[in-house]
């Protein structure tokens, strides 16, 4: 075996101890599929404490369009920096990608804390245009454009009413 062959051999091995990728669930699998809806209970109930504390900790960052860090997030950015601190999953897109992602929640009544809530704002166009994490309780977080802040509001309010366009279901 040449210097190459020892060299190869040698980065296969280090290899096998890098996590792999774990393909999708057979709906068959009942023992998985038991896991699955266990971690989800538990992040549905057990976590909602952490959801709201990670939103309020951004309460008051500066909206800034197309912004990315604390120093100024516009909506998509908020969302998906909620979801990576409370849920550890990082999301990407604008907030017309991410209305694409998970299950559709039929009504408001069916929201879970960690749903995202969607907005058609009619300045900015057709279609969707805003988005926010749904706290439970009537409140919901998002960078506001009008306040210039991170905001939790509330949902029923006329003014989200008349331009809420749907939420997603993220399952984590």
């Amino acid at each position: 075996m040449g210097a190459w062959g020892l060299a190869l051999l040698l980065f296969l091995s280090g290899c096998a101890s890098v996590p792999r990728y774990t393909p999708p669930v057979h709906p068959g699998d009942k023992g998985v599929s038991r896991e699955l809806e266990k971690r989800q209970q538990a992040m549905l109930h057990g976590n909602r404490s952490r959801l709201v504390r990670v939103a309020q900790s951004y309460v008051g960052v500066p909206y800034q369009w197309g912004g990315n860090t604390r120093a100024g997030l516009d909506c998509s950015a908020l969302t998906r920096a909620i979801y990576r601190e409370a849920y550890g999953l990082e999301l990407s897109g604008n907030s017309q990608q991410l209305y694409q992602l998970g299950n559709g929640v039929a009504t408001q009544h069916q929201l879970r804390p960690g749903d995202l809530v969607f907005f058609r704002i009619s300045s900015q166009g057709p279609g969707v245009s805003h988005v926010g994490v749904y706290l439970g309780r009537d409140r919901f977080a998002h960078a506001s454009p009008s306040m210039g802040q991170v905001v939790i509001a509330p949902l029923s309010a006329p003014y989200f009413q008349a331009r809420y366009a749907g939420a997603r279901r993220i399952l984590r």
